[in-house]
């Protein structure tokens, strides 16, 4: 098994890596930056925290969740189509054209232009916070991963070595910025992925070689708490399948229906991958199983002996490529909200500066509660801007059917915000 595990990681992780025409293709590279995303900033923590939560009922559980996930991210491929030209205004334009066709409209449609670019501004000022948070999530995640594979469980050295990271990142950033890091982004991706190749088919042999043994059976998993418990957990873990909101700001290197298209075809793989990994995991899981963000290294080690630290190796690279694109990506959307009246280099020690707070004011799995909500209130936003868009873009497909699914997934995504939960509640 070991064998076949580690074949599986190398050759995936070298054709994604390696074939030039991957490489070079504009539409792949569309694809695996939310795909990667998404795969990267949760999934090796989500079966044994879904588990823990909703028992043998964890496949159904991460079903529910991608699928409002999905509804959300329908609505920001809405806004890559309708929104972006209202709310980034008309570049190129001429300013005296432009105000012709806006006195040629109505005062109603003037509004609800107004409205979307407002709420378009808000969600940005968000989502700079929500990066803030989840640059310390990702980091206390690969400090909880380091530290368990030393046999270390010790919260004051987790903390001291993020907030360590988290001041090299601020100070790189800030003396020199973060392209160097950056380019590292491919080959982590490639190796992300392939270890998560690797780890499904460990399980589908485990699980096989089982079933042909006539010990296949699911687990006794008593899950404690009322549904109303498990159903405020599952909020507080939006952040596992967050990730598909940045195709939304590749639009510099990427036309709208090439995002909306790779947008789509990213969150329908990584749901694929999702279920089917909360699933084949069940097998493994036991009665007493608790909360634990690196409870997988323990739970993969009969599966193969490699896993383990092929999963710590993951980890590590994929948390530290996450938290490295959120601390650029937040830094991005600081500079258009503060404009000129504050250096980037400043910007860097600010987010450095926030995200260390983030960490000393929590734990790895109020982080993550922290960190969902955080991005449920920008995608509520962003369900706002489909609404507003859709009321004034009388030639959106299925403006009507955008304008109630937006306000619905706005109150979804807002109640996430308030009534999100850590797992360990």
């Amino acid at each position: 098994m070991n064998t076949t595990v580690l074949a599986v990681a190398l050759v995936v992780t070298a054709v994604l890596a390696l074939t030039p025409a991957l490489r070079s293709s504009r539409a792949w590279k569309a694809t695996v930056t939310p795909l990667s995303s998404i795969m990267g900033s949760g999934f090796l923590v989500s079966a044994p925290l879904v588990a823990a939560v909703t028992g043998v009922w964890a496949p159904l559980a991460m079903v529910g969740l991608l699928v409002a996930a999905y509804g959300l991210g329908a609505m920001i491929r809405f806004n890559i189509r309708y929104a972006e030209p209202i709310v980034e205004g008309r570049q190129g334009e001429h300013h005296a054209h432009r105000g012709h066709c806006d006195s040629a409209k109505s005062t109603w449609a003037l509004g609800e232009e107004r409205v979307a670019r407002t709420l378009e501004k808000a969600s940005h000022l968000v989502l700079a916070g929500a990066y803030v948070v989840s640059v310390s999530y990702y980091l206390q995640l690969l400090a909880a991963f380091v530290l368990d594979r030393l046999g270390m469980q010790d919260p004051m050295l987790a903390r001291t070595g993020t907030t360590v990271v988290l001041g090299a990142i601020a100070t790189a950033g800030s003396l020199w910025g973060l392209s160097a890091l950056e380019k590292l982004e491919t080959a982590v991706v490639s190796l992300n992925l392939g270890t998560i190749a690797a780890l499904l088919v460990g399980l589908l042999v485990h699980d096989v070689g089982l079933a042909l043994d006539g010990s296949l059976a699911l687990p006794d998993l008593p899950v404690e708490g009322t549904p109303t418990h498990a159903v405020r957990v599952m909020m507080g873990l939006l952040i596992v399948v967050q990730g598909f909101e940045t195709s939304r700001f590749l639009g510099a290197e990427h036309p709208p229906e090439e995002r909306v298209a790779t947008m789509r075809i990213a969150q329908l793989a990584s749901a694929a991958i999702y279920v089917l990994f909360v699933t084949l995991m069940l097998p493994l899981l036991h009665g007493g199983l608790s909360a634990d963000v690196t409870a997988i290294v323990g739970l993969v080690g009969p599966v193969a002996t490699v896993l383990p630290t092929l999963i710590v190796v993951a980890a590590i690279g994929s948390q530290l490529n996450a938290a490295v694109a959120d601390d650029a990506g937040c830094v991005g959307l600081m500079e258009t909200i503060v404009g000129d009246r504050l250096s980037p280099r400043w910007v860097y020690l600010v987010v450095g500066g926030l995200a260390i707070g983030v960490t000393w004011l929590t734990d790895v799995l109020s982080v993550i509660s922290v960190a969902s909500r955080a991005f449920a209130l920008f995608y509520a936003l962003q369900c706002l801007v489909t609404v507003a868009t859709a009321l004034e873009r009388e030639d959106a497909e299925h403006r009507r059917v955008f304008m109630v699914a937006g306000g619905v997934l706005a109150l979804i995504a807002a109640s996430v915000t308030v009534l999100g939960i850590p797992a360990s509640a």
